[in-house]
């Protein structure tokens, strides 16, 4: 039987993952065998090692699959609360093996969350993953209007890209900040926290070792960032 997924719905309207028949979207290898009690991480990392292998839309509509009924139980709603910063999710993307990068495979599960809503994505003969990632951000109707005019006239993936950025620019009138500032801003909101909150060892009782080890590995991404920050920031002043 063809386990892949594909869409139905929720009593409440929201998309869940649902086999699909045969021929809509291209064989994967088949998964490893699972254990009953295996910790759904190393689950994901089993599978994921059987297709990463290229770079092809179908791979990374698999990956993305594998994380999201693995990791968010196929719970479209938990995916989107959740996001990347799944506890979860962020063990298996910190997993020594896994042959492939952090930002990869949240642009897999991306992808795959976007196909729930566009189920004709994965039948599609022209797009591939450059296509799909140009979109990634954007209005569902954008993204939706955007994939179809690509399908239809075969655009290449660099005119889409150039498409959708200028779709980007035309949203909410305000062109997009650059990433340093953006990381700026997040670093005054949490400069402006109480220097209590990060000293309640109490509610750090509360946390799960799992948690805890999370948090350590949090700061020390943190502290490599940071160095390098202070050092970019001293060089720029330096030439004022």
């Amino acid at each position: 039987m063809d386990d892949r997924v594909g869409i139905i719905t929720n009593g409440n309207g929201s998309p869940r993952a649902t086999p699909l028949g045969p021929g809509d979207m291209q064989l994967r290898p088949p998964r490893p065998k699972i254990l009953v009690g295996e910790d759904p991480v190393e689950l994901a990392f089993a599978e994921i090692q059987c297709v990463v292998r290229a770079g092809s839309l179908a791979i990374a509509l698999n990956v993305g699959e594998i994380v999201f009924r693995h990791l968010y139980r196929g719970d479209v709603d938990l995916l989107r609360d959740n996001g990347r910063k799944d506890v979860s999710f962020r063990r298996l993307a910190d997993h020594g093996g896994l042959q492939i990068s952090r930002a990869k495979l949240w642009q897999s599960v991306a992808i795959f969350e976007l196909s729930l809503r566009l189920p004709e994505i994965k039948a599609s003969k022209h797009l591939g993953v450059t296509h799909v990632r140009a979109v990634l951000g954007l209005p569902a109707r954008a993204q939706e209007r955007l994939l179809a005019r690509a399908e239809r006239e075969c655009l290449d993936a660099k005119a889409l890209e150039t498409q959708a950025a200028s779709a980007r620019k035309g949203h909410g009138g305000r062109p997009t900040k650059p990433a340093i500032v953006r990381a700026l801003d997040g670093l005054r909101r949490v400069g402006a926290m109480p220097v209590e909150t990060f000293a309640d060892s109490r509610a750090m009782k509360k946390l799960s070792q799992e948690e805890l080890e999370c948090a350590v590995a949090t700061l020390q991404d943190l502290d490599e960032r940071l160095k390098v920050l202070r050092v970019t920031l001293r060089e720029v002043v330096a030439l004022r």
